[in-house]
């Protein structure tokens, strides 16, 4: 069923950079499902994503090609069992008919004459030290610092609150994941990040004036900004766009 996609998307004339504009979708990965190339799709919950949200761009029923896709998945962990019930099969040991031991004891007459000599050497050390005069080391002088001026201090001041303000300016992003969830994040339309956290991972960003986020699994993450936490995104395996901060007009 999944070759209805690409019969669709030449009818209705459009391109596949086209489709990855407007879905946000590798190219690789539109190809990889117009062909049935499962195997080189990121992991279950985004390749469903994927998969739904490409039908839905071209106003194909996505039932059919999820459930070639179901197959696939049942057919692979069947192959895997398979693969798992050859190699534990037990490898039969040969155990040598003869085996050879040696041991070594220490005499009794050996352990006390280390034992006391030890106990000679420790004495010593303790007679030596005993003999030492341990003198007290004078105490390092004290030097005074000359105190700032009154324009020294207020320089100092006037940096501290610069500082503050500069921390203050930040857009801070924290984002925790309670799902294994995708992501890919744009740090003031320049820098692009991508992350595929486990449950419990945290990502924290910084940026000087904005965010876009591009979430494939909105019910899977914990968004705060600016340490506010942001009300809940969407369902498991939705897909949702969010800027921030958002525009309150």
């Amino acid at each position: 069923m999944y070759e209805e996609l690409k019969k669709k998307r030449t009818e209705l004339g459009k391109t596949l950079e086209e489709i990855a504009e407007q879905t946000k979708i590798k190219k690789s990965c539109l190809i990889a499902i117009e062909e049935g190339k499962f195997d080189e799709m990121p992991t279950e919950v985004y390749t469903k994503a994927y998969i739904k949200m490409y039908a839905e761009t071209l106003g194909v029923d996505s039932s059919a090609i999820l459930k070639d896709y179901e197959e696939y998945l049942k057919s692979k962990k069947q192959n895997v069992v398979k693969i798992s019930r050859i190699e534990s099969k037990p490898e039969k040991k040969k155990s040598d008919k003869k085996s050879f031991s040696f041991s070594w004891k220490m005499p009794t007459w050996g352990v006390t004459a280390v034992i006391i000599l030890a106990v000679i050497v420790i004495v010593v050390l303790f007679l030596q030290l005993d003999k030492k005069d341990h003198t007290i080391p004078p105490p390092p002088p004290v030097t005074q610092t000359p105190l700032s001026t009154e324009s020294e201090i207020a320089k100092l001041e006037e940096k501290a609150e610069q500082k503050q303000e500069t921390v203050s300016q930040q857009q801070l992003l924290k984002i925790e994941a309670t799902d294994k969830v995708w992501m890919r994040i744009t740090i003031d339309d320049k820098e692009k990040k991508e992350f595929l956290l486990n449950p419990g991972q945290t990502v924290e960003l910084q940026a000087k004036k904005s965010f876009k986020l591009h979430i494939g699994n909105a019910g899977g993450v914990k968004v705060l900004f600016n340490n506010k936490e942001l009300d809940r995104l969407g369902e498991t395996g939705q897909v949702v766009y969010l800027d921030l901060p958002q525009d309150k007009n």
